[in-house]
């Protein structure tokens, strides 16, 4: 059965750890700004939501790709990118309804979550419980209307 990440965002503390050990495992340093989950921080609400791929079941990265590049992974269910195949267009970072996808400013290809291979480092790191790795069946479909408000405008302020 297939996993997803399932982010608790009441339980976040904008610690960060998750960015840490992201970067640290895909990259080999710590460094926020390469890491595929941001948490984002709304200092004037005290508000903070970890932002990472859905692996969305019908996913707009992979429609828009004109490469091909991104293709699920049937072990894991993750959406994998080809760094072979990408051309760096950013059709999938537009795509993304969640602002998951990153750009690497280095390689100049897209970036992305890949559940560390089904074993997510930043939920075996996550203290407080924001991030779970759960059966897709598993996962909570209640969302407060209260939440959905609060990542809108979150949403709409970074835009600004």
């Amino acid at each position: 059965m297939t996993k997803q990440i399932e982010i608790n965002p009441e339980r976040c503390t904008a610690c960060r750890i998750c960015e840490f050990t992201c970067s640290t495992h895909n990259f080999g340093e710590i460094n926020p700004l390469k890491s595929r989950i941001k948490v984002r921080i709304i200092s004037r609400d005290f508000f903070f939501y970890p932002v990472v791929c859905q692996q969305c079941g019908k996913a707009p990265c992979v429609e828009v790709c004109p490469k091909d590049a991104l293709s699920r992974n049937e072990t894991t269910g993750a959406i994998e990118l080809s760094e072979d195949d990408c051309i760096g267009c950013r059709l999938c970072v537009k795509a993304c309804p969640f602002g998951a996808m990153g750009f690497s400013k280095e390689t100049r290809l897209a970036d992305k979550c890949d559940l560390c291979g089904g074993d997510p480092e930043c939920v075996k790191h996550c203290f407080y419980g924001a991030l779970e790795f759960k059966e897709i069946d598993k996962v909570s479909e209640k969302i407060s209307m209260e939440y959905i408000k609060k990542i809108k405008d979150a949403m709409e302020e970074v835009e600004i």
